[in-house]
């Protein structure tokens, strides 16, 4: 009689023991699954923080790199190419900032041109009556400070440069050197141009300056000059332009032929000088290269 209450008693433990193990197991199971979501999750956690931290590195070089572009087209203000072509010219001026607008005789209102007897022409044949010539011929970058060319209205001449005392202007187009390339160097040339463009600084400090390039001669000329030699010095003068932040304007383009010189019809006499026609192709360019602020 005393046996089987001890057989009872084992089978209840036997019996409780197993809904105990079940339960282990499906607790360590539920644990281990929990733990592999939670690793899941955090690694897509970190995966994503370290794609966006990819992500801002790549803004930031962009940021960067647009920064410096932009610097790179303040510091070199190209706006040398021919508009009126539109292939590499295009590309080019999209680059600058200048815009190939079109704009009207008015734009001329408030500028001077400042040169040799090149410049005088533009007075002479009436080409822009609303703007103000001051130059003179013969005029080098050493006799445009002392040669007294400029005619004030009491029939007294004064020079281009105490001529620029005298009033302020919005823009200040320069050519200079067709006087003096074939006996001065390129070096010492260049740095009477950069003194001479301190000079406008100083006295016309609100202006904007552009810089026109040497025109071109003819292939046989009464100067003997080279279009070659022409080229190199334009050149110069446009890395000077870099340098010192002012606008370079390649007017020469504009009456260029397929040689690269002055077309001999433009100029019969003297392979310089020319007539009303060249003028309004030089103007036409002018008018379609300007600094977009400007107008």
């Amino acid at each position: 009689m005393s046996k089987r209450p001890m057989r009872i008693k084992r089978r209840r433990k036997e019996n409780m023991l197993i809904p105990v193990l079940v339960m282990l197991l499906f607790a360590l199971v539920l644990s281990l699954g929990i733990a592999a979501v939670w690793q899941k999750l955090s690694g897509d956690d970190e995966r994503a923080a370290s794609s966006r931290r990819a992500e801002d590195r790549a803004s930031a070089h962009m940021s960067s790199d647009t920064s410096s572009e932009a610097s790179s087209a303040l510091v070199e203000p190209d706006i040398s190419e021919d508009v009126s072509s539109e292939s590499e010219a295009e590309s080019s001026e999209a680059s600058s900032k200048t815009q190939a607008l079109r704009v009207e005789n008015s734009y001329f209102d408030d500028a001077v041109f400042v040169g040799d007897s090149l410049t005088t022409g533009i007075e002479l044949y009436g080409i822009m009556e609303n703007t103000t010539v001051l130059a003179g011929t013969g005029l080098n970058l050493d006799t445009i400070y002392t040669s007294e060319v400029v005619k004030q209205e009491d029939g007294t001449r004064i020079s281009v440069i105490k001529a620029l005392e005298q009033q302020q202007y919005k823009k200040v187009y320069i050519m200079m050197g067709g006087n003096e390339l074939n006996y001065v160097e390129k070096d010492p040339f260049i740095k009477r141009y950069d003194k001479f463009l301190d000079t406008v600084h100083e006295l016309q400090p609100d202006a904007i300056v552009y810089v026109q390039s040497v025109l071109p001669v003819t292939e046989s000329n009464n100067y003997n000059m080279s279009n070659s030699r022409i080229d190199e010095f334009n050149a110069a003068i446009r890395a000077l332009c870099e340098e010192k932040r002012v606008y370079y304007l390649d007017v020469a383009a504009s009456i260029k032929d397929e040689k690269g010189a002055l077309p001999v019809e433009a100029s019969p006499n003297d392979g310089m000088h020319f007539g009303p026609e060249y003028y309004l192709k030089w103007f036409e360019y002018l008018k379609t290269h300007v600094v977009e602020e400007t107008i």
